[in-house]
């Protein structure tokens, strides 16, 4: 894992809650559900990066914002 990838580990490793990938519009968002707040990673690279990973440990993925 990229040490860029790591200051993201919160979001699948079980140390913050509620944290999901939700389709929208525009593309693939995270989201928590919460705390109803989403996270914006402005490197476009870094954020597929980080997305591929949460679907590989397993986060939830939603169809639509909860």
């Amino acid at each position: 894992m990229t040490d860029a990838a790591e200051e993201y580990a919160f979001l699948w490793n079980g140390t913050e809650e509620g944290w999901v990938v939700v389709q929208t519009e525009v593309g693939e968002t995270i989201y928590n559900s919460r705390t109803r707040r989403a996270l914006l990673i402005e490197d476009d690279d870094l954020a597929c990066q980080v997305i591929h990973l949460m679907h590989e440990h397993g986060c939830p993925s939603l169809d639509s914002m909860p």
